[in-house]
Order: C-alpha cells, then structure tokens, then sequence
C-alpha cells in the first residue's frame, strides 16, 4: 500500500472516530432526566475514546506526508436535535454497529500495514466493547 493510499484509509478511519453520533450530540446536548444519566455517561466514555483514538490517527496521517481530513458530520444528524436521549438511545447503538463494519472494513483494507492495522483494530476493540455496553443497558430498562 502506497503512502496516499494508506492516508485516505486512515482519513477514513478519522471520519467514522471523529464524525460519530456520540461525537455529534456532544455539541447539540440531547434533552435529559436524571434517569438518563447511565446512558449519557456512556455516551461520554465513547466520546473519549474516540477522542483518543482520533488523536494517535491523525498523528499516523501526519507521519505519512498525509493531511488530517474528517469531512463534516452526516447532515441527518441534524435532525436529532433537541430529542430526548432516551429516544435517541436504540439510534445510537444502530450508529454504532455502523461503525463497528465500517471500522472492520478499514481493518482488512489496511492488513498490508501492520503498524496501522494494529491501530484500526484497536479501535474496532474499543468500538465492539462500547457498541456491547450501549446494547446491554437497554436489556436492563
């Protein structure tokens, strides 16, 4: 894999980490109780990890001659603001198994580049392991 073939893989990468639902909802603030304070907490531990891992990207973009590039949010995203979060919660976990296959893709598209295979897998980790406490709290309500 060519040096701008593996940033645009790895600009991909950044998109789905830093261009998230989660991610989008922290500046639009969802309506909230007291009750929906599980689900916000998670919300804000994806947020993070996806910050981190948005982070070590851009710094293999940076390393490769590459130029960090997001793109913008999804513009339905913009519909859901102003929802209650309780609402939002099953839209969330559906976002989420969206990235997880996408996270997957950009995992086996990258197997050539073992350095940056190793990060995509990691986020992939993370984004299942978030993707199974998202899934798991609305067993329990």
């Amino acid at each position: 894999m060519n040096p701008s073939q593996a940033v645009s893989v790895l600009n991909r990468l950044l998109q789905i980490l830093s261009r998230s639902l989660p991610m989008y909802l922290l500046d639009a603030r969802p309506w909230t109780r007291r009750e929906d304070l599980p689900i916000e907490g998670a919300m804000a531990r994806v947020v993070a990890d996806q910050r981190t891992y948005s982070q070590r990207v851009i710094r293999a973009i940076v390393a490769r001659g590459g130029r960090p590039d997001p793109g913008p949010f999804p513009t339905w995203f913009t519909s859901a603001n102003d929802i209650e979060i309780d609402y939002l919660q099953q839209r969330l976990i559906e976002c989420q198994r969206d990235d997880v296959q996408a996270l997957r893709q950009c995992v086996e598209v990258l197997s050539s580049e073992p350095s940056l295979q190793r990060l995509a897998d990691e986020a992939l980790g993370n984004a299942q392991g978030h993707l199974d406490i998202l899934e798991e709290m609305t067993k329990h309500e």
